[in-house]
């Protein structure tokens, strides 16, 4: 019985071809859409469990509400986590990271000569990091391999860069130009779906070592500064929630009397961290749970369009085969067995869709990977058995449903209703044959949700667009960046004495003499990256009022190079000597912050930085210095030529491979200790919407597969539609019809329905949207227009469609046509 079900299944789709073939796209489109979103969702749901103690991490969170803040930090002060263990019986272990992007030289087998490398990926930790952390140790011992000061394990990829295939174990590494790291341990380097990744990790202690003494004298004791992140492991069956209840109690104890009662603590848990954290500073971009249920969102809404197709052209495509049904009733067929013919082809059709649907995940996975910026291959889908056992359970699931409403809709056809032709026809999108009302319900929706996506593109490329073009108060074009010193926190404790600053002024004056360099100036931070918060003290305040502010060093001609505007007073200016000690620009947002009424009263007021005193000398206009998903902040700008470490190089737009190539032969000279590396400020900036161009995208790719696999059902919907009406059509012709008023005849009620579908889908994709659009601080207005050329854009696909078959069957002869019936 079953092997007869697939013989009949097997020929009714092939004496359907263009019927099965549009539902084999359709259904493989969809399928793949869905699978290609459910392997990246799995990916991002796995995050960090490949850690053996994954149920028990946490990291500790710092929300330093005295400055201001109102988003925790995920970097923490470093005297904390020492004192965990002693003081939390629930806590086993806890241990500091430290990052620090650092130069690593590599000792050549030449004598004196070395290979250097800028890494990004290089950190300090404690030892007890090892027992908090899975590190899979190829060589080397886990116990001792941290325990010393100056000493390094490094990964295997990374070991064979620097060593070849030389044992690295034992050999020394020369960190910033001066320190040796002498190699204990190589370790395999952890996963993609991991919140962090580590290519070097030394001893904690090492990082105290290689700073200087003020940094040594004052970092150990300091319970503001955000300086690392601290991971504990709770002992098996301990509560967290008890742990942080004490924490209050526990920085009253430990902490500065002045701040600890402005201090939350909280244990994030590692499940957390990558999609439903809301700290700053992680170590890598953060997914988003958010934009996860998007994405799902995306891909039922993709496979349901794919099975409405499918409900509708079976059920359409049943109306002919219903003198078929009624001979097989009157030959004895029971309905279970018509219901099971029915399924049987459906399933025949998901089957093979599903097995194009792999072919086309393997083609499609490297575009995956570049819009999402993962390197997932089809060996992990292979690997990971539930989610293959899930793919060919949707597949089915797919198929048996979207084929049960055409199979239960074909066996209640009467046999003898059937054989007269009667009871099933009638105008198809109507509603007026059977199952008609239902087919145009479905195809509505599939017209909303193609609707909804196509707007909530718009708004999603709109709101990108925004971002990249919305003026930031300051140039930023054809300016490349390039710091001296390796970025860490760690340099605002800069001792004064060991300023480069001759050096940097010297290297200043040779980049200008190049007529391809037009401004060259010099700062502590880089623009876009916000700013420090520092202490300040304004005057008619006091310092127990703990106010904070932004903070960027810079030299006297920073304003100028980057076209920062004056509002009030004057810029800095070397004709005022002592504008370097005693002189500070604040933007106005910090005039509000710091409680003057007007820019002008601002003027000459007294400000103490941390114990720098002077006072303001001019007052900026509003620049954007971070990303716009946050609100301006008030920033204090001051002359600080002991930390300043950053050049801001404005190069002319001709010419640029030259000109890069002089700066680099010249670095060389003037920097040794430091590889030449530098970036595209504009091109920096933006990467600060990297997610929100792979969200754009991704939404816009579906869009397209949505209104594709629609117009597939459309197509062929239109098709049976107007083989439905071939003799009406005829008889039309011979009374002196016009083709395009039998074009209107067979469009007008999908243009209804698309404009009903329109009215639905509007109100719905704006509400989605303006929740998206929550999420930042500088924002679009959703226009009229936008919903408007998404109805416009989808009654010019369904008219071309329509009309491409309607014209068809207008241009037959009806003649022809009367015949055919």
């Amino acid at each position: 019985m079953l092997t007869n079900y697939l013989k009949i299944a097997y020929r009714n789709l092939l004496r359907q071809k263009s019927f099965s073939l549009i539902n084999i796209v359709g259904l493989t489109v969809g399928l793949t859409c869905c699978f290609l979103i459910l392997l990246f969702v799995r990916h991002e749901l796995s995050y960090d469990t490949f850690q053996q103690k994954y149920d028990r991490i946490y990291r500790l969170t710092y929300l330093p509400k005295f400055a201001g803040l109102e988003q925790p930090l995920a970097l923490t002060p470093p005297p904390a986590s020492p004192l965990l263990t002693s003081n939390f019986s629930e806590i086993e272990k806890s241990a500091r990271l430290y990052r620090s992007n650092a130069t690593i030289e590599v000792p050549n087998q030449q004598p004196g000569q070395h290979v250097k490398y800028d890494k990004e990926r290089f950190f300090f930790g404690d030892s007890t990091l090892l027992d908090i952390f899975t590190f899979h140790f190829r060589q080397g011992n886990p116990h001792t391999a941290l325990r010393d000061k100056f000493t390094v394990i490094i990964t295997n990829e990374t070991a064979t860069k620097y060593f070849g295939r030389q044992n690295p174990i034992g050999k020394t590494l020369l960190y910033e130009g001066k320190y040796p790291l002498r190699v204990t341990g190589v370790v395999d380097a952890f996963p993609d779906n991991s919140h962090v990744h580590i290519d070097l990790l030394a001893n904690y202690e090492t990082m105290y070592a290689t700073e200087s003494e003020i940094v040594r004298q004052n970092l150990p004791q300091n319970w503001v500064i955000s300086h690392g992140y601290t991971y504990v492991l709770l002992r098996p069956g301990q509560s967290v929630e008890k742990v942080n209840a004490r924490f209050p109690q526990f920085l009253l104890t430990h902490a500065n009397k002045q701040f600890a009662k402005d201090i939350v603590y909280t244990l994030e848990p590692l499940r957390d961290i990558h999609l439903r954290s809301e700290v700053q500073n992680s170590p890598e971009p953060s997914g988003s749970i958010t934009y996860l249920y998007v994405f799902i969102g995306i891909a039922l809404m993709t496979l349901l369009i794919a099975c409405i197709n499918f409900v509708n052209l079976s059920t359409a495509r049943s109306l002919k085969r219903a003198k078929e049904v009624g001979i097989r009733k009157v030959l004895g067929s029971e309905k279970g067995q018509l219901i099971a013919q029915f399924l049987g082809e459906s399933m025949l059709l998901s089957t093979v869709a599903l097995g194009f649907s792999f072919l086309l995940i393997t083609l499609l996975l490297p575009v995956l990977n570049n819009l999402t910026g993962k390197h997932l291959t089809i060996s992990y889908l292979l690997s990971d058995g539930w989610l293959l056992l899930l793919f060919v359970g949707i597949a089915l699931v797919t198929g048996l449903l979207a084929g049960s409403y055409p199979a239960f809709f074909v066996s209640r056809f009467q046999p003898i209703a059937t054989l007269k032709g009667r009871a099933v026809f009638g105008s198809f999108i109507s509603g007026k044959a059977k199952g008609g009302a239902v087919r145009q319900t479905l195809l509505g929706v599939q017209f909303v949700v193609s609707i909804a996506l196509i707007i909530g593109t718009l708004v999603a490329f709109q709101q990108l667009h925004y971002l990249q073009n919305r003026p930031l108060g300051f140039d930023k074009e054809f300016v490349i960046t390039a710091n001296t010193r390796s970025e860490k926190i760690t340099n605002v404790f800069a001792d004064p004495s060991d300023s480069t600053y001759l050096r940097l002024r010297t290297f200043r004056e040779i980049l200008l003499n190049n007529p391809h360099i037009r401004q060259v100036t010099l700062s502590n931070r880089q623009m876009g990256d916000g700013s420090i918060r520092r202490n300040v003290v304004p005057e008619g305040r006091k310092p127990d009022d703990n106010l904070f502010i932004g903070a960027v060093g810079v030299d006297h001609n920073f304003a100028q190079v980057y076209g920062l505007k004056m509002v009030a007073g004057r810029d800095f200016s070397e004709a005022y000597p002592t504008d370097k000690l005693s002189a500070f620009l604040i933007n106005e947002t910090g005039v509000k912050q710091l409680g003057w009424k007007s820019l002008a009263e601002a003027l000459g007021k007294s400000v103490n930085l941390e114990g720098k005193e002077g006072k303001i000398v001019g007052v900026l206009k509003d620049f954007h210095n971070q990303s716009l998903l946050d609100p301006i902040e008030g920033t204090l700008f001051t002359i600080d030529q002991p930390h300043l470490s950053l050049f801001s190089i404005k190069i002319q737009a001709q010419d640029k491979a030259e000109t890069l190539k002089f700066i680099q032969q010249e670095w060389d000279k003037y920097f040794p200790e430091k590889g030449f590396s530098y970036q595209f400020l504009d091109q920096r900036l933006a990467q600060l919407y990297e997610r929100e161009q792979r969200l754009s995208t991704l939404i816009g790719y579906f869009a397209g597969l949505a209104i594709l696999i629609s117009c597939l059902g459309l197509y062929g919907l239109v098709s049976l539609v107007t083989q439905q009406k071939t003799k009406e059509i005829g008889i039309r012709k011979v009374l002196g019809a016009s083709v395009s008023s039998i074009v209107s005849l067979v469009s007008r009620d999908f243009v209804i329905l698309v404009l009903i579908s329109l009215v639905i889908a509007s109100p719905l994709a704006w509400w989605a949207m303006n929740k998206w659009l929550a999420g930042f601080a500088y924002k679009i207005d959703i226009t009229w227009w936008m919903f408007a050329l998404a109805g416009l854009l989808s009654l010019t696909v369904t008219l071309l469609t329509v009309s491409f078959q309607s014209i068809k069957a207008a241009l037959v002869n009806p003649v022809k046509s009367l015949r055919s019936e």
